[in-house]
């Protein structure tokens, strides 16, 4: 199968979404997190940063556990960001 190429808005979702998992874990190690969550450190980092903009969904749902978030939640807050940079 042949994966089609992200468009600019799924990149960006991808950016918003990292940031938030970074606002989210605070003063918290990657490391503690990546560890508590089951994933590799890089992982973690990548996402945060926006080079992966389409996570697999149980490692971004392990990821807001350990972070005491919810996935409604997390969706809510990048759909917030977005509509705000839309604005901008």
């Amino acid at each position: 199968m042949v994966r089609m190429a992200l468009n600019e808005q799924e990149r960006m979702r991808g950016v918003l979404l990292g940031a938030a998992l970074r606002r989210a874990r605070g003063t918290k190690p990657v490391r503690e997190i990546a560890a508590a969550a089951g994933v590799a450190e890089e992982t973690l980092r990548k996402i945060e940063r926006g080079a992966v903009p389409t996570p697999a969904l149980f490692t971004v749902a392990a990821i807001t556990q350990v972070l005491g978030l919810t996935l409604d939640d997390l969706v809510h807050e990048v759909g917030r960001a977005g509509q705000a940079a839309a604005v901008a």
